[in-house]
């Protein structure tokens, strides 16, 4: 089928464009400038394209504590850009959410364990998306800016920010020559894999901090469990990576769960399937490296092979 190509302008709706070419693959070029809103790819084939991950950014500010019919929005509902069909691509734009964190933060110490739900996702894909790429984009937020959740996707030459799990999900992705940008302490990545599944998959990325970011004050992840659930095995590699001090010289660390029936659960970093291999940099610590070269080439080579088998179907 023939490929369609629209452009929108400042002031224009991508979604009402979305719903115009409901059929065949489908290119929206973007034009310099900001984009203000919340876009839902809900149909496969289309491919958003910019002019420059400094010149175009779409984004919205929504954010987990906002009520949505009577009751709080959650981290999820909160993502300026969902995706839930398969085959989408972006290129050389900014998806940010705009949620003004910082002022946020302000409240939080002024109101201690009285201010919740400060998550609010940039970029999101939901069930039904698969085989999702993203190149030369910046995906920029605080806590939880980019959620994989579902499906197998690849993302190369992008700009991810963030302080708390800003990556995270059940989902399985390659980051390649990422740039990892923490903007406080925290978290790089929450994996929340399914089973015996591969998660995440950082190689020849550069894992750095904005200025006034201490030392040791950010942890590579921890493993997420939704619901306490038993049955995740939360999975990220990192491979020839080079990670800045800003890494604490655990590297990994735990997480706790809430269960549907109450209480507390703990999972450990070491119950988890955190892996290292070949990292430098003053953040990568040699008694951390727990994975050798074939194995780290071989978790790459998998999530390659599952995006070409996806391609032939």
């Amino acid at each position: 089928m023939q490929t369609r190509t629209r452009v929108v302008k400042i002031g224009e709706s991508i979604n009402e464009v979305l719903a115009q070419e409901s059929q065949g693959p489908l290119v929206i070029q973007l034009e310099e400038g900001v984009y203000t809103e919340k876009v839902y790819i809900n149909r496969p084939d289309v491919t958003l394209l910019g002019r420059g991950r400094e010149k175009t950014v779409l984004g919205y500010g929504d954010v987990a504590f906002m009520e949505r019919n009577g009751k709080m929005m959650g981290t999820f509902a909160s993502a300026s850009v969902s995706v839930s069909a398969p085959w989408f691509h972006a290129e050389s734009l900014t998806i940010a959410n705009f949620f003004d964190y910082g002022a946020h933060c302000q409240r939080v110490a002024e109101n201690p364990g009285k201010v919740k739900g400060l998550q609010a996702v940039a970029f999101r894909t939901c069930e039904g998306a698969e085989h999702t790429t993203l190149i030369d984009c910046a995906l920029l937020g605080w806590q939880d800016t980019l959620l994989l959740d579902c499906g197998c996707h690849r993302l190369q030459n992008c700009l991810i920010s963030g302080n708390i799990d800003f990556i995270f999900g059940g989902g399985m992705a390659l980051l390649e020559e990422c740039t990892i940008l923490s903007k406080g302490p925290g978290y790089l990545v929450a994996p929340s894999t399914k089973g015996g599944a591969l998660g995440f998959v950082l190689y020849r990325c550069n894992v750095v901090r904005e200025t006034g970011v201490a030392d040791g004050s950010v942890f590579l992840g921890r493993p997420w469990h939704p619901g306490a659930d038993p049955a995740i095995n939360s999975y990220c590699l990192l491979y020839e990576c080079h990670l800045n001090a800003h890494i604490h010289p655990d590297g990994w660390t735990w997480m706790h769960a809430f269960p549907p029936e109450g209480g507390e659960v703990i999972f450990k970093a070491e119950d988890s399937r955190f892996f290292e291999s070949s990292c430098h940099g003053p953040g990568a610590l040699a008694r951390r490296e727990n994975c050798g070269k074939p194995e780290a080439l071989s978790a790459i080579e998998q999530v390659l092979e599952y995006m070409q088998l996806l391609e032939m179907r």
